[in-house]
Formats: structure tokens, sequence, C-alpha cells
């Protein structure tokens, strides 16, 4: 029988003991981490956004926007003190549904202020070639994704241009709140048709909001979000 080196047999010991001791370190019930989640600033000067008042953005975003995130955050901390083999299956099922509507809330809302900017611009590049051959041209995307709004426009909902990885192309999805985000894609731009998002400067008349806000959006965060997703 071939003789081991007293060395290799030490070694050996060593990491036996270390993958016994992980093992058993495994079986004891670990902390759980809870997510902490901030607001993003606006990238934009909201005094300096044609057809949308800074008042209303400045409010959207501290009131709606932030406080969305502050609610991810509760919720985020009472769920990681729930003992789920114990806990009633109401609670579960009230604590989850306002994850899932904060959580989303709140991505769609930073998608929706990373899309507004203070000058008109025109999509470019790996973007442009994709509306281009998704949607014919252009106009005709603009046109969906404004008509799509306006089929919201009782008081709740989103519009979200996404990327389907599994399509290989980009399509305008439909909300009626939160919860209804689109399976398996990448959102490159989002518009927010609650009342919240245009009441004080345009009462009901979410038509006006609508067309106020296709003509800023920042359609380089698009393009940016777009090649991301290309490498994905």
């Amino acid at each position: 029988m071939t003789d081991i080196p007293r060395r290799s047999l030490a070694v050996g010991a060593g990491l036996l003991a270390g993958a016994m001791a992980l093992d058993a370190r495994s079986q004891v019930p670990g902390i759980v981490t809870v997510p902490k989640f901030a607001p993003k600033p606006m990238t934009f000067n909201p005094d300096k956004v044609p057809g949308l008042s800074g008042n209303l953005l400045r409010s959207h975003h501290a009131n709606n926007y932030a406080g969305t995130v502050t609610k991810l955050n509760t919720t985020s901390e009472e769920l990681a003190k729930l003992d789920f083999a114990k806990a009633p299956i109401l609670a579960v099922s009230g604590l989850k549904r306002e994850e899932h509507i904060a959580y989303n809330s709140t991505i769609l809302h930073e998608l929706y202020f990373d899309g507004i900017g203070e000058a008109p611009t025109q999509p470019s590049g790996l973007l442009a070639q994709a509306i281009a051959r998704d949607f014919g041209h252009l106009d005709r995307c603009k046109a969906e994704f404004a008509a799509t709004g306006k089929t919201l426009a009782g008081g709740s909902g989103w519009v979200i241009l996404v990327h389907s990885p599994r399509d290989k192309r980009l399509y305008i999805h439909w909300a009626a709140d939160h919860s209804m985000a689109p399976a398996g894609g990448v959102p490159l731009l989002a518009m927010d048709m609650y009342e919240h998002a245009y009441h004080m400067d345009y009462g009901a008349d979410a038509t006006k909001y609508i067309d106020a806000f296709m003509k800023v959006i920042k359609w380089t965060n698009a393009e940016r979000l777009y090649r991301e997703a290309m490498r994905l």
C-alpha cells in the first residue's frame, strides 16, 4: 500500500474538519437578511420639464414614489420576522401581496422618473433599430404607447415598453395596476397612468398629460437599458 505523507494527512484532516464544521453550521437557522431600499433622486430639474409642473413632479416623487419605498421597507421587515411554518396563511398572503405591489411600484416609478427629460430627444443606435424592426417606425411606436395610455385614463395603471429576451423583440404592455408587470420582460420605459401622476396639472384630462409626457421622454435612458438587456 502506498504511504501517505503526514503533511497530506494533516491537510486532508483539516479539510474534513472544515467541511464537517460548515455542514454543522448549515444546520443552524441563519439570520434573515432584510433588504433596504432608498428612493432614487430625480435626474432632471423638475422646474424645467415642459408640460409637467415642478410641483406635480416633486409631489409625485416625494409622496407616491418615496411612500412606496417606505412601504416596501416596512413590509420587508415584517416578512423577516415571520415564522412561515406557523404564521396564518392570511397573514402570509397579505404581506406577500403588499411586497409584490410595493416592489413593482418602486421599480416602475424609478423607470418613470429616469425616463423623463428636460428637452425632446429621439431614440438612436440599437434602440432605434429595434423600434424600426418591431413597430415599423417611431411614430407608430409612439402612437401605440400613447393609445395604450388612453385606455387606462380612468385613473390607474402603467404603460410599459419592454424588451423580451425570450422573443428577442420589443413590446408595449398594458398593466391595470402595479402587480401586472410583464413576465420575463426587461422594462425600458414606463408611463404612470395613476391620477397622482397628472391630476395636479390636468385634473381628469389624462390625454393632455399623455401628450405632455410623450414630448419629454428621455430616450437615452431607454437606449441604455436596452443595451444592458441585450447583454443578458
